[in-house]
């Protein structure tokens, strides 16, 4: 079963739609305007409109943005369920993500929803008890991802789990699968050996490399690919 099958649709009849009609009515209209939402406010919106959130984040090649936000009074100092207006580097995710978003169209407004899949390995950067929420309301609603295609998205996503930059927040991936997996899935995993030696291995088989190197490939998992 693909990941169309548990994609689902967007719902504007929830919290975050109504507050993304309410952008749009605040954004000018002699324009087309893409605007793509993620985090929890995504997962309300395709999968379970019960998940709630503080705000709505979205980002959009639209300048103006931000500033219809806060004039609008829709910004964190002027509403209690707001709209975070990010930069789309906010949203670290499998490179895949463009091309399985679900769409809704609000007047002159297209906005993006990023299949779940996409906000879950997003928040695995973080996993706060928020992040473990969706987790969890996305796997009871759907009952996906499983254990396969969570490890599967991860391996395609495999750069995700290089260090940080030295001037950004420290996040650990491999660390946050560690404790991710006993309360997702019941039982321990080790992302170094069954997520990034086996991608690894499979993009140097497709550089036409040596055949499978398992100790070499370990060497550079410890060494953060």
């Amino acid at each position: 079963m693909g990941l169309d099958s548990w994609g689902g649709s967007a719902r504007l009849d929830t919290p975050a739609g109504e507050l993304l009609r309410k952008l749009v009515a605040a954004l000018p209209a002699d324009r087309a305007l893409r605007i793509t939402v993620f985090g929890s406010a995504s997962i309300q919106v395709c999968v379970d409109e019960t998940l709630t959130s503080a705000d709505v984040d979205l980002f959009s090649d639209a300048e103006e943005l931000a500033g219809v936000v806060e004039r609008a009074g829709l910004d964190r100092e002027h509403s209690a369920f707001y709209i975070q207006v990010c930069s789309e580097l906010n949203f670290r995710t499998s490179p895949r993500w463009r091309e399985r978003t679900t769409s809704a169209q609000i007047s002159h407004c297209t906005f993006y929803f990023p299949h779940p899949i996409d906000i879950l390995i997003a928040k695995l950067h973080r996993l706060e008890e928020k992040d473990l929420l969706a987790f969890r309301v996305v796997v009871a609603k759907t009952g996906h991802p499983t254990e396969a295609e969570l490890i599967r998205e991860l391996q395609l996503a495999v750069d995700l789990f290089r260090p940080s930059f030295d001037e950004e927040q420290w996040h650990d991936l491999a660390n946050n699968c560690i404790r991710l997996w006993p309360l997702l899935f019941g039982r321990e995993i080790d992302p170094r050996t069954e997520i990034i030696a086996p991608a690894l291995a499979e993009r140097r088989r497709g550089y036409g490399e040596p055949t499978r190197d398992y100790k070499q490939e370990l060497r550079d998992a410890a060494r953060g690919l």
